[in-house]
């Protein structure tokens, strides 16, 4: 891999990225490591945000696991550092809004980049700088469409499928899961819970445990998932309109 980093010590590194405020990054990386500790994955969430929403949900939180540190400026290296002393399986890197050093550094480490995208013009600009950026560190990376309108008889609202269109320019794979606004999200981060331990029969669940099936995929080949919902009336809410839903990535990953 690029640098000689990523993937050391048997320790996959995931970083959420959004160089925009309000798209929902933090609520992606909070739901992406309770999944993987969920399943039995020995997970750290390094806070490399200044606003420390992950810090705050794991003082919250009741439940056991993951572990969230606080990752200051310049210290992403040492803490996954310690993340391979300490026999983690995964990182997951909360990084701030923005395209400066410690972003770079955690594209730098990470075996995959998420980059948080909501469907509006401000965010489809927005996200443009963190994919030039991931560009030039050669880091895998996938747009992760977050806090999108629910789709009516059927159809994606204009806005998805503007922004879809646009992110297919981008250079990047777009996530074959994206997110959906539900009220499940934020009802269980304010508990410092996730979806799917709030609420587990809810589509908010099913829909987050879908993405990180399609994350650990391509962290892991042949790594265990959770069981999404199978009925076509759930179903049909996965998926964006270039995919069919839960399949692969467009483009595998190294």
């Amino acid at each position: 891999q690029v640098g000689g980093f990523r993937g050391r010590g048997g320790v996959k590194t995931l970083a959420v990225l959004s160089r925009k405020g309000g798209t929902g990054k933090t609520a992606i990386t909070l739901h992406m490591a309770a999944q993987a500790h969920a399943l039995g994955h020995r997970t750290l969430i390094a806070d490399a945000d200044t606003q420390h929403s992950a810090l705050e949900w794991s003082r919250t939180r009741t439940i056991k696991g993951p572990v969230v540190v606080d990752a200051r400026p310049g210290t992403l290296f040492t803490v996954r550092e310690a993340a391979i002393r300490s026999g983690m399986d995964l990182c997951v890197i909360d990084t701030g809004p923005s395209v400066g050093p410690d972003c770079i550094e955690a594209a730098r480490l990470a075996d995959l980049c998420l980059m948080v995208v909501r469907p509006s013009a401000f965010d489809i600009k927005a996200v443009a700088e963190t994919a030039e950026m991931l560009g030039r560190q050669r880091s895998n990376g996938w747009f992760v469409i977050n806090q999108a309108p629910a789709r009516r008889k059927g159809e994606e609202a204009p806005a998805v499928l503007r922004a879809v269109e646009t992110l297919k320019t981008y250079g990047f794979p777009i996530a074959p899961i994206g997110l959906r606004s539900r009220v499940v999200y934020q009802a269980a981060l304010a508990r410092g819970l996730s979806a799917g331990e709030l609420d587990p029969a809810s589509v908010g669940a099913a829909e987050s445990a879908a993405l990180w099936n399609a994350v650990a995929a391509a962290l892991w080949p042949k790594v265990e998932t959770r069981p999404i919902a199978s009925r076509p009336s759930q179903a049909a809410l996965y998926g964006w309109p270039m995919t069919r839903p839960l399949e692969r990535p467009q483009a595998p990953l190294a």
